[in-house]
């Protein structure tokens, strides 16, 4: 539980970093009420009795619409972003119970239509859920294994002007809860939705709140980045087994030719407890060669300023122990400050299958 704010919470620090709420990077404030009618989909047959019902949800949004005051302002079509509140009854209070969630969400426009426009809108945030899996009260519930879980939204929507601070914004989403097997069980939930908002903007969005684009694509330079972190996690494989740490020492060479993204290459030297647990059990001398592992990856990063998604796929090259794939993914976000110090929060999963959530401390060494 408290892993699991450590990450939210540093997510936020991030978010809110540097320049990102500074006066002047935007054009407006707005709020948004958006309502939700849910069905739950059953992944797995044991849920399809529990998720019989459909379920209904609400959500509060205060955002800010980006002025391009950055560069990366423009890049992204003047996106906006902000935090919100979620809830939601999940159509089962006996077994699945109710889920609140704090979140922080950047959304895209995509391109304006007559009287409306196309939105993209992502969230990321921690979620509570009042019922969860506990061999005595609740063992039907074999979905959500703790009471916090990280919660993902992907929103797409139109939006329909109703006045100059007006709009109304129907749209479909989907949404993912799980802890990132921190806990067992973690099957998740995945939740897709229609919903409709109505969104009040504060000022207005006049042409002269809106900083012009001055080229920024013929300001970027070629850059090279050679990213050494240090990342650690915890896991539990099956319930009621111990939880796990792990650790991983990567380095990652990025290139940069573009404004969006970084794509490279890189090496990971992956060490568990449980890896070492179990391979001990079938040798009676080990070593730290047993219980390793290699891997190599390639990289793409979409860079936000100093944020950026981080998109990993890589092989193991070696191990003394089989891991539950040959192939991993690693997906998650990290920030880099202008000093080279950089962190980042990423999910580690094989085949779908979540593995851990690490997050992870280092330095970018431009050249």
């Amino acid at each position: 539980m408290r892993y699991l704010k450590f990450i939210f919470l540093s997510y936020a620090l991030l978010f809110s970093s540097g320049q990102v709420f500074a006066e002047g990077n935007h054009q407006y404030r707005y709020f948004t009420l958006q309502y939700h009618y849910q069905y739950i989909w059953p992944h797995r047959p044991a849920l399809k009795l529990h998720a019989a019902n459909p379920a209904t949800s609400y959500e509060m949004q205060l955002g800010w619409k980006t002025s391009g005051a950055l560069d990366w302002h423009h890049l992204y079509n003047l996106p906006t972003y902000g935090f919100g509140f979620y809830y939601s009854d999940l159509g089962n209070p006996d077994v699945l119970g109710q889920v609140r969630s704090g979140f922080l969400f950047m959304e895209f426009p995509l391109g304006k239509r007559f009287i409306s426009e196309s939105n993209l809108k992502f969230s990321l945030g921690l979620a509570h859920f009042n019922l969860y899996y506990d061999p005595d009260q609740n063992p039907e519930n074999r979905f959500i294994g703790s009471p916090w879980n990280v919660h993902f939204n992907i929103n797409y929507s139109r939006m329909y002007h109703l006045g100059d601070n007006i709009r109304l914004s129907p749209g479909v989403s989907f949404t993912h809860f799980s802890n990132g097997a921190y806990k067992k069980p973690n099957r998740g939930l995945n939740i897709f939705d229609v919903n409709v908002g109505l969104r009040y903007r504060f000022g207005n969005d006049q042409a002269g709140n809106i900083v012009p684009d001055t080229g920024i694509q013929q300001k970027q330079a070629e850059k090279q980045i050679l990213f050494t972190t240090f990342s650690m996690g915890s896991m539990q494989r099956y319930i009621d087994d111990p939880i796990y740490m792990a650790w991983t020492l990567s380095f990652n060479h990025t290139i940069n030719k573009g404004f969006r993204t970084r794509w490279g290459v890189g090496i990971d030297l992956f060490y568990d407890d449980r890896a070492k647990e179990q391979i001990r059990k079938m040798k009676e001398q080990t070593g730290y060669t047993d219980y390793s592992r290699l891997g190599g990856f390639a990289s793409c990063d979409i860079v936000l300023n100093r944020l950026a998604v981080m998109l990993n796929l890589g092989t193991y090259l070696y191990y003394g122990y089989d891991p539950l794939n040959s192939i991993y993914k690693r997906v998650g976000l990290r920030y880099l400050t202008n000093s080279g110090l950089t962190g980042h929060m990423a999910l580690k999963a094989h085949s779908g299958r979540a593995e851990y959530v690490e997050w992870g401390l280092g330095y970018g060494l431009r050249f």
